[in-house]
């Protein structure tokens, strides 16, 4: 660093700090693909060294998984996606592999028993061919088009879960546009399966998310952090898909209600919630672009959590994309791998959120701004948690899962 940059920076902190001078020294002109290249490029130099394997989400890296799934093959090889663009013949190589595998898996794969995990697949291997048409040829292409088409009732059908099946939905109302778009299924078809979507969205809707917008799941009707942001960026990806403002204004109001539990920095207690575990950059990231969407000036500071060497912390494997638990010596089944690139290529898809001003606001008080009616509370020594009036116990687990009355506001 030069005489002059270690100067400028002297300055700076006196003047932020003992002056209490709001500096800002730049904003970053990015757009979406240049933020996401950044995780792309450095996790696939993690494969270029340890080979296209996962990883379980510990420092110690016990557990290495070769993919299996189309969902996982086509997950971890989309980190390639950016390297491949440019030219490189052996990134390119690895992704055409990947196609091939997630077809194999695919073929052999009794429709009846999808999930949306398989709708996740279709969508990524839709967005490389989005992104490289000449990748593989129309010939293969088509075939593996024909081969979702085939598989599409029973997919959309599938007796996903409530948050499950509104991935899966959003996920199938991309897939049905571009295969009707590419002439691949009839406009009835076309009818019927946006009529089979619409339905399985508003299911998941009634079974867990209130008309003020809290997300609530399965018989216990356990708050989890994670999940109401993924259901509210799917509500979002789909309202913006159909035009329809009734699943935007949902989406929104759930976007505010997280900003209403997020510390002033704008992070969030990941165990406020059941599961999972812990908050990954998956979830910064699509908190981030829901600001975005709504126009929320503050949707900066959440992508803020989602760059940089946060999430590629582990000192052995530091180009590793890695998810932590929160609770210590515990390790959870949730993996950043398999759907932060399947997260960003969503992101991707909608016009408005393409272009990013990442404003990370230089100055020391990087802080979102709250709202007046926010009403969230820690009492005992964080035993219990208060929010929006009603009462959470935190379990033997280790967490915060079941309401178990209103409180009384103070």
């Amino acid at each position: 660093m030069s005489l002059f940059q270690k100067s400028t920076i002297v300055i700076i902190v006196f003047l932020t700090i003992f002056l209490n001078v709001k500096i800002v020294l730049a904003r970053d002109t990015y757009n979406l693909d240049k933020y996401i290249s950044y995780f792309y490029n450095r996790y696939s130099k993690h494969f270029d060294n340890f080979g296209l394997k996962y990883s379980s989400s510990e420092y110690g890296i016990k557990n290495f998984k070769e993919p299996e799934t189309s969902r996982e093959w086509m997950a971890i090889a989309s980190y390639y996606k950016y390297r491949s663009i440019n030219g490189s013949a052996m990134e390119t190589e690895i992704l055409v592999n990947a196609i091939d595998k997630a077809y194999q898996y695919l073929s052999n794969k009794n429709p009846i028993n999808q999930s949306f995990e398989d709708a996740e697949s279709y969508f990524l291997l839709i967005r490389i061919f989005e992104i490289n048409p000449l990748i593989i040829t129309d010939e293969k292409k088509q075939k593996i088009l024909n081969l979702i088409a085939n598989y599409a009732e029973n997919g959309i059908l599938a007796n996903d879960t409530e948050n499950r099946a509104i991935i899966s939905a959003t996920h199938w109302q991309y897939i049905i546009n571009y295969i009707f778009k590419n002439q691949t299924i009839s406009s009835i078809e076309k009818h019927y399966y946006d009529y089979l979507i619409k339905k399985k969205i508003d299911y998941s809707i009634k079974e867990c998310i209130t008309n003020s917008g809290w997300y609530f799941e399965n018989k216990f009707k356990n708050f989890s952090v994670h999940y109401h942001t993924v259901s509210a960026f799917m509500l979002m990806l789909y309202g913006d898909m159909v035009k329809d403002q009734r699943y935007l204004a949902l989406a929104e109001k759930m976007y505010y209600n997280i900003k209403k539990i997020s510390f002033k920095n704008g992070m969030v207690e990941a165990r406020l919630g059941h599961r999972p575990l812990g908050l990954g950059s998956q979830f910064y990231l699509m908190q981030g672009l829901l600001g975005k969407y709504f126009n929320d000036a503050d949707y900066s500071v959440y992508l803020f959590y989602a760059q940089g060497h946060r999430f590629f912390s582990d000192k052995r494997h530091p180009d590793r994309l890695e998810f932590h638990s929160t609770i210590e010596k515990s390790e959870s089944a949730f993996h950043d791998d398999y759907a932060f690139s399947d997260k960003s290529e969503l992101g991707l898809t909608i016009e408005k959120l393409r272009d990013i001003n990442l404003d990370f606001k230089y100055y020391f008080d990087n802080q979102i701004s709250k709202s007046n009616d926010n009403y969230f509370k820690i009492e005992n020594n964080g035993q219990i948690i208060i929010m929006n009036n009603k009462k959470n116990t935190l379990g033997s687990y280790g967490n915060w899962s079941h309401i178990y009355q209103y409180a009384e506001r103070n």
